[in-house]
């Protein structure tokens, strides 16, 4: 049995640790790759304090679908700092026939000689070094000393992974911006419906949404806030009020219909409409929101109306075409994003207009106002 380590915070776990993975199990044959979540690392914190028992649940959505990768809780069990060399040596006693592989990236190649007990780590494990694109300078030095001192068997892999850094990612996270490409679909999923990485004032309204919501809609909203996140830096709209609106956007769904009507103050009879109107009503009375932008938003989500923006726009788009949709013709809606916020409403608006024309169901004269405006708006800038 060839076994792969792969040690870290995975604070969190995102796509060129997975990289890191698959290279070394290719390079050096590995029957095994073993994340190894750190409870404890000795040479720094765990940044904002994430429980150990949170990155490894990411860990484990993360590896779920990759073949002959698992997650490993091997040092979260075990009290005190988390050792690299204690870590080998019960590997060695679980698992003594065993071939133990140690895989790390560039960066932690050239600190292995301030590692606790470097001369044991090497006798126990053969390191494979993964280079990550832009940060291989002295790579080749570093193993080459590391060689010399301690009779260190290192392979420094040709294949190179992204130069994604979890700091990085909780960055972007807290700022609101868009981490799509950066991690597993399922580990971004799982970070927006927990808000881990969100500013506290932002978790705490995020749980009481959750408690208002079922878990199906909670999840709606969770790739609501992701597919904002996108939206705001591709039609350039403000992404930390984005994620505002695209969280309490069904704040008031799972009430009951009487309440979303009397709520809504709408006079006109289409209920699938009440839902966005009561929601802005809400987000003012129960979520303590003051700015009238993200009301008018989350307000107009689902009808549209005249005179909106592309902030209004981003949050209309968001609900349509977030990652859990599945309906017929999404991905023709997630294509024409790249068209911008006009002609992306021009579009949708069309798609309304006409499925309610084929079902006899009623439009709201909101949905009405919103196409003459885009369609307008066509004309003029035309005219210019």
């Amino acid at each position: 049995m060839r076994i792969g380590i792969l040690g870290g915070t995975f604070n969190p776990i995102h796509n060129a640790h997975l990289e890191m993975a698959r290279f070394a199990r290719a390079a050096a044959s590995l029957d095994r790759v073993l994340f190894m979540v750190a409870a404890n690392p000795p040479h720094k914190r765990v940044e904002d304090d994430v429980p150990a028992e949170e990155r490894f649940d990411l860990v484990r959505l993360a590896v779920r679908d990759e073949a002959g990768v698992e997650a490993c809780d091997m040092e979260l069990k075990r009290s005190g700092k988390s050792y690299t060399c204690e870590t080998l040596r019960e590997l060695k006693r679980t698992s003594p026939e065993a071939e133990l592989f140690l895989i790390v990236g560039s960066d932690m190649l050239q600190d292995m000689t301030d590692w606790f007990h470097p001369a044991e780590i090497f006798g126990l494990a053969e390191v494979l070094c993964v280079r990550r694109r832009g940060l291989e300078d002295g790579d080749e030095a570093a193993a080459a000393e590391l060689r010399r001192r301690f009779g260190a068997r290192i392979t420094v892999l040709n294949e190179r992974a992204a130069p994604i850094s979890s700091t990085e990612v909780r960055e972007r996270l807290c700022d609101g911006l868009d981490v799509s490409g950066l991690l597993p679909e399922s580990v971004e999923q799982a970070c927006y419906e927990s808000g881990v990485y969100f500013p506290e004032d932002v978790r705490r309204m995020q749980e009481r949404c959750r408690a208002a919501l079922n878990p199906k809609r909670y999840t709606h909203t969770a790739g609501t806030m992701r597919a904002a996140a996108m939206l705001a830096g591709a039609w350039g709209v403000d992404p930390k009020r984005a994620r505002v609106a695209a969280l309490l956007h069904d704040c008031a769904k799972c009430l009951d219909p009487v309440t979303q009507r009397v709520l809504s103050g709408d006079d006109e009879d289409v209920d699938a409409v009440d839902h966005a109107f009561a929601g802005a009503v809400l987000a003012r009375m129960e979520y303590g929101v003051t700015d009238d932008g993200i009301l008018r938003a989350i307000r107009l989500h689902t009808t549209g109306d005249e005179g909106m923006e592309p902030f209004d726009a981003a949050i209309y788009a968001a609900d349509l075409i977030e990652p859990n949709r599945t309906f017929p013709g999404v991905e023709e809606y997630r294509k024409r994003v790249s068209l911008g916020p006009d002609e992306f409403m021009r579009y949708a608006l069309g798609n309304v207009e006409r499925f309610l024309e084929r079902s006899d169901k009623a439009l709201h004269p909101a949905t009405r106002r919103a196409a003459a405006y885009y369609e307008n708006k066509k004309k003029t800038e035309g005219n210019h």
